[in-house]
């Protein structure tokens, strides 16, 4: 119990500090614990030779039936020894099975029974489940040689507790002190790389004790007893850098590695005085990246990546929070860009090793913890500019999406995953750009053509989950441009307004036509989404479109209107065409519907149809419409009655509404004579159709009957019908003629629109 608690006070004044080694208790509990380990080490040694000569002895057989998936059990055959009468101790029986007797005496006892199965799980099975740092414990206990690691770190600290007492008790001068330590790490380093073949582990663990005791013996030279100057120091500390990670890279050991890296960043701080230039500390931290990069050009060590990944940025940000100032950015800003462009290659080129795990602790820090803490750092730099914030985002976010297209562009499958990282991270910065840049009407605007972008990345990379954030991007960013809308500014189209209505519907006409085109790679609730945002995007183009008219157009908006709904039809089939997108019809189509609107709303508004610029607009808009049909025809083969059919009606109205305008207008007439055109110029329209039908193939020859029997037959009766009417409510005054019964105008044109009827009718 004494002792017990004796080695519980030792290892409490151990943790305190407390110098342990001038106690004679401590010496000789010390004394005891060497002792024990020196024996439980000898124990071990002949264990283990004993063991080598079991295996020599004995021939191993690996029953294939009883052979698992995951795991494969290699049972020994019996040796052949001197009999055994006691029954075999429960500390070696298989696990799950009973503990033996006490087996009788026999010449060749079976051994097989009472070993245990030796295990071998193939990797890639238990360890997944296994948290990172318990299987790291797990490694350092169970593989190589456990004593010896031990070994290692008790002498490691040792040393250290060695300098010190020496230190303070003044035994022997400092340098022959610092020199003997120094020669012992030399040692340690000679004998693990004389043993690298035989005893590699073994010989791994003496040179990282060597390697570790230089660099603190180093340190206590430079900064315990002012034995170096900080340039020698430095130069020392880099060159056991440069010794550690070539012992890494000859005998392929991540341990000697992230040991040399370690030492390497950890250097400057330990040789620095506080006076030093960021500049030199920069440069030689690039210089020590570039060495982690030629490493992970031949090697695909996540942990040494991680380790210089943690140092340069983690000092970095520590030196910026104690010595930056604005003057010095034109000296600290390229660094970081430079260490930025590096980790993003770090990525790169150990995903060309192989395939990243993007949900491991180590990759996942190096693809999305780069970006994340160089924008933090930037922002502390660029934070008193003027959209320097703004810049730099827009820079990360094109340099990812032109890394990530460079990468699509190998088409290899360990790059995919990657690829797509960056691509995000390209967007997302892209997007806070226009936020940080521009007020939020032209950050709404912006955002759909980032969806328009998100819903082609979705498509190449067929992930649905990003094809729904581009659509929910090209949604709100209308609606949130609907709340906030801009006025027209100064000029006409070349304002806020229009530019962001364009952009809105151009992007969500984009997004549609994405859908059509590869209607069969997209899931089925996402097929009716190419009509929904063809309609969304119309609604934006022709909704802009009349307000920006109605905005800088007074009396002209409604012609206005009426030109700039036929110019789009016909933009609309001529696209259709070109990009085989059948869809894209519909609007072209509706110019017939706009057509009537918009007589409609003339008879309203105006006094005659050519009034207030329709001179220009229906002259164009009926050219264009017969623009559309001829280059579609084959497409609207089943609608071709109506749409030839309703203009004659259309054209009918119009002539006989203006024809009758200018007779009173001009002609300085009025009553009767105003009427007459309102039934005469459909008879000759009608007439006019007849001729043509027989004259001119296309569209009258070809669609005969849609011009005649659902044409003209009702522009027949409606016409009939005018007249008659008119002549019942009216008096039938034609002056300056005189009335007279049948002979009056009312009359002759009743007669004139009968007979066409018939000549029509006979004509079906």
């Amino acid at each position: 119990m004494r002792l017990k608690n004796h080695i519980v006070q030792t290892l409490s004044n151990l943790a305190d500090g407390q110098n342990i080694a001038a106690s004679p208790k401590t010496d000789g509990l010390l004394g005891i614990v060497l002792a024990k380990i020196s024996a439980l080490q000898g124990r071990i040694f002949d264990l283990e030779a004993e063991l080598r000569l079991r295996k020599r002895e004995a021939q191993i057989h690996v029953p294939k039936a009883a052979q698992p998936a995951q795991a494969r059990r290699f049972a020994p055959e019996p040796l052949h020894v001197a009999p055994v009468p006691t029954p075999v101790p429960p500390m070696f029986h298989p696990a799950g099975e009973p503990i033996a007797a006490a087996a009788p005496a026999r010449p060749e006892p079976d051994f097989s029974a009472s070993l245990p199965e030796i295990e071998v799980v193939e990797s890639g099975t238990a360890s997944e489940a296994t948290p990172p740092f318990v299987a790291a414990i797990t490694r350092f206990i169970t593989g190589g040689n456990l004593m010896v690691k031990i070994g290692v770190i008790i002498l490691f600290f040792g040393v250290s507790f060695l300098v010190k007492f020496a230190a303070e008790k003044g035994m022997i001068p400092i340098e022959l002190r610092l020199a003997l330590v120094t020669v012992g790490a030399i040692v340690l380093l000679v004998l693990g790389w004389r043993l690298r073949e035989r005893r590699e582990q073994y010989a791994l663990v003496l040179q990282g004790g060597g390697v570790g005791v230089l660099y603190l013996t180093i340190f206590a030279a430079f900064r315990l007893y002012a034995l170096l100057p900080a340039p020698l120091a430095f130069a020392l500390l880099v060159s056991i850098c440069a010794l550690s990670s070539a012992l890494a890279v000859i005998q392929e050991s991540r341990t000697l590695a992230v040991l040399g890296a370690s030492g390497g960043f950890l250097a400057p701080i330990l040789a620095s005085t506080g006076s030093g230039s960021h500049v030199a500390l920069f440069s030689y931290y690039a210089v020590l990246n570039a060495g982690i990069i030629g490493i992970a050009w031949f090697r695909a060590w996540r942990i040494l990546n991680l380790v210089g990944f943690a140092f340069t940025f983690v000092i970095g940000a520590f030196w910026g929070t104690r010595f930056y100032t604005p003057e010095l950015f034109a000296s600290t800003e390229p660094f970081l860009i430079l260490f930025f462009i590096m980790y993003s290659a770090v990525a790169v080129l150990f995903a060309l090793r192989q395939e990243p795990d993007l949900k491991g602790y180590v990759d996942g820090t190096l693809v999305f913890g780069t970006p994340i803490a160089v924008a933090g750092l930037q922002a502390s730099l660029v934070s008193l500019y003027q959209y320097g914030l703004a810049w730099s985002a827009l820079g990360l976010g094109l340099y990812y999406i032109l890394l990530a297209s460079w990468l699509f562009s190998r088409d290899r499958r360990t790059l995919r995953f990657l690829s797509e990282s960056f691509l995000a991270f390209g967007v997302v910065f892209a997007t806070l750009a226009i936020p940080l840049a521009l007020d939020g009407r032209w950050s709404a605007a912006a955002w759909s053509i980032e969806g328009a972008a998100m819903v082609w990345a979705g498509l190449r990379q067929c992930r649905w989950l990003v094809r729904l954030f581009g659509i929910l991007l090209l949604f709100g960013g209308g609606l949130f441009f609907a709340l906030d809308l801009p006025d027209s500014g100064t000029l006409a189209v070349l304002n806020g307004f229009w530019l962001g209505t364009a952009l809105i519907s151009g992007a969500s006409l984009f997004a549609s036509r994405l859908f059509s085109r590869d209607r069969d790679a997209l899931e089925g609730w996402e097929r009716s989404f190419s009509n929904t945002l063809l309609a969304w995007g119309l609604l934006w183009w022709y909704g802009g479109g009349f307000t920006e008219l109605s905005r800088w157009l007074d009396v002209y908006q409604l012609s206005a209107s009426l030109a700039f709904a036929a110019a789009t039809s016909y933009a609309f089939a001529w696209v259709s065409k070109r990009l085989e997108w059948d869809a894209l019809l519909v609007p072209a189509l509706l110019l017939l519907p706009v057509l009537c609107l918009t007589l409609l709303t003339q008879a309203l508004s105006v006094a005659h149809p050519l009034a207030r610029g329709g001179y220009l607009a229906w002259p164009l808009a009926a050219a264009l419409y017969y623009l559309i049909l001829s280059s579609r025809e084959e497409r609207v083969e089943k609608f071709q009655p109506p749409l030839h059919a309703v203009p004659i009606w259309l054209w009918a109205l119009l002539l006989a509404w203006e024809t009758s305008w200018a007779v009173g207008h001009f002609g300085s007439l009025s009553g009767t004579w105003a009427l007459l055109p309102r039934g005469l110029i459909p008879a000759l329209l009608i007439l006019l159709v007849m001729y043509l039908v027989n004259r001119v193939p296309w569209p009258f020859s070809v669609h005969r009957r849609s011009y005649l029997l659902f044409g003209c037959a009702p522009v027949a009766v409606g016409a009939w019908l005018w007249t008659v009417l008119m002549n019942i409510s009216s008096t039938g005054e034609a002056a300056p003629l005189p009335y007279s019964p049948i002979l009056n105008p009312l009359d002759l044109s009743i007669g004139v629109i009968t007979l066409v009827s018939i000549f029509l009718f006979l004509r079906l």
